[in-house]
């Protein structure tokens, strides 16, 4: 009978081992790029699909989520029109196009605004680059965000900044004036001044509220992409009768912590003093720079006794940077909830 012998392998040599290794490597450097822009896209399809959910909850106003047009979006937003996308919005005579945001240029002329395919996710999203000097964005429509103490609401933003320069404003409803003549509904600003000690950070109007955050909550500077929440939760009345509320603030999902009140301390600051005023000249939304009075900031086209809001608003203290989706609710989120958005939002 015949007898086999079973054949040994023989063993790889190290110049083999290292040829294979090289070629794996090779095989991961080729496939990285491609797996990388996979697993964006997957996490900008989820976000798509959130902030589209959105749209339909019914005490959402405003959802601007800056996103293009054509194959996988690839052409910015048509006509210089952030569109609003909150189409479910429990309000009387609602319609989202009222509230959509248009590019402005506070000297007239072209907006300068800048659309970049640079978003948070990268080529799948667009942003708006804002220049610092002129460029801001109005929401012109005033009834259902005219908020009042006894109305709650969030505000969710993600910004991305080319500068920190004291008074840079994300957003605002506000005629901003002097110490004791300042009026605002609710902005946000950068205001490294503010506190007893000047090491504030970022600063929020709210009605007859100043409040600030120290400044070391996250490194601006390096940060990126940075999300932003304003919510205020109305409470009630107190003993005397006076609408009461909670202010707090958020950045990337989480909360700040008790505010320093900084509404008569600080002389360099435009203290909130009212709000009554943004109402009564229907004082629009703005994106990227602070509404503030005229006759303080452009006397020279200041015309005594002219009611008209072209005469009593001017737009200054610009954003420079990157805003990529803006939110407004007419209803305090839950911590939760922000978190939610962040998490969401973030690449």
């Amino acid at each position: 009978m015949k007898k086999y012998r079973s054949k040994q392998c023989k063993p790889f040599s190290l110049i083999e081992i290292l040829i294979v290794l090289v070629i794996i490597s090779i095989l991961f450097a080729l496939l990285m790029p491609s797996l990388y822009k996979a697993k964006v896209y997957a996490k900008y399809v989820r976000w798509y699909t959130y902030n589209r959910s959105c749209s339909n909850d019914p005490n959402c106003i405003i959802n601007f989520n800056f996103q293009g047009t054509g194959d996988t979006f690839s052409q910015p937003p048509p006509n210089d029109v952030l569109i609003n996308s909150a189409a479910g919005a429990d309000v009387d005579g609602f319609s989202p196009q009222f509230y959509n945001g248009y590019l402005k240029n506070k000297n007239g002329g072209p907006h300068n605004l800048e659309w970049v395919r640079a978003g948070r996710f990268g080529e799948f999203k667009w942003a708006l680059r804002f220049n610092g000097s002129d460029t801001y964005v109005v929401i012109p429509t005033t009834n259902a965000i005219d908020f009042t103490p006894a109305d709650s609401f969030t505000i969710l933003c993600w910004v991305k900044f080319d500068r920190l320069k004291f008074g840079d404003t994300i957003f605002s409803k506000s005629l901003w004036g002097i110490p004791m003549d300042s009026e605002a509904q609710y902005d946000m600003y950068y205001n490294p001044f503010s506190g007893e000690d000047g090491n504030g950070s970022f600063d929020v109007d709210v009605f007859k509220t100043c409040g600030t955050w120290f400044s070391n909550q996250v490194d601006f500077e390096k940060a990126g992409w940075v999300h932003f929440a304003l919510r205020y939760k109305s409470t009630g009345v107190d003993e005397n009768g006076q609408l009461t509320g909670e202010v707090s603030a958020f950045i990337n999902g989480k909360s700040l912590g008790p505010y320093i009140d900084t509404t008569n301390d600080n002389p360099r600051t435009g203290t909130a003093t009212g709000f009554e005023g943004c109402i009564k000249y229907q004082v629009p939304l703005i994106l990227g720079g602070a509404g503030c009075k005229r006759k303080y900031y452009d006397r020279r086209t200041y015309k005594d006794g002219d009611e008209s809001l072209e005469n009593q608003w001017s737009i200054h203290w610009n954003f420079q940077g990157l805003m990529d989706e803006f939110l407004l609710y007419k209803r305090a989120l839950t911590d939760k909830e922000i978190k939610g958005f962040y998490d969401m939002g973030k690449e």
